[in-house]
């Protein structure tokens, strides 16, 4: 699984920017100077550029993450960190992601976009696997990349 460390520059800081953010989610501790920036924002918010990755604040969602904007509190996305050898995304398609994007493989974190679907009596949860965050973990850079293959589903139902 990814965690912060993950986008360690292995450098010691010598001041960091704590901040408390009260996300849709609940507060969350970030520090800024491991802000990830998406040059180009996401699809459909071109305007947001600056987002950080924090651990989620109910222990019963751990094996999610929160992408939060630094720029606007109210918003963020619920992720799900997805190894680089998984069932979901062929890595064939995975490498020319990062080669498109000149990102190593090495230093690539990838995230998926989880949407929440409530109904009466259940909740469920899908991905979108059509456009996964690639993250540049080493640079701090991200870009959702919109694949073309057609198989990758929006809404990929776990």
């Amino acid at each position: 699984m990814l965690n912060q460390s993950a986008f360690s520059t292995g450098v010691a800081p010598t001041l960091t920017m704590m901040q408390t953010i009260k996300s849709r989610f609940g507060d969350i501790v970030v520090d800024t100077d491991k802000a990830v920036l998406f040059p180009r924002g996401l699809l459909g918010i071109p305007d947001k550029s600056q987002f950080m990755l924090a651990s989620f604040p109910s222990p019963k969602m751990q094996q999610f993450m929160l992408l939060q904007s630094l720029e606007d509190p109210n918003l963020s996305f619920i992720t799900l960190p997805l190894d680089f050898n998984n069932s979901m995304i062929e890595a064939d398609d995975l490498r020319a992601a990062c080669r498109d994007l000149q990102i190593e493989e090495s230093d690539v974190a990838i995230l998926l976009i989880v949407l929440v679907h409530r109904g009466l009596d259940q909740v469920r949860l899908s991905v979108n696997l059509r456009a996964p965050i690639l993250v540049d973990a080493k640079r701090r850079k991200g870009s959702q990349y919109v694949f073309i293959q057609d198989h990758y589903k929006v809404q990929h139902m776990l």
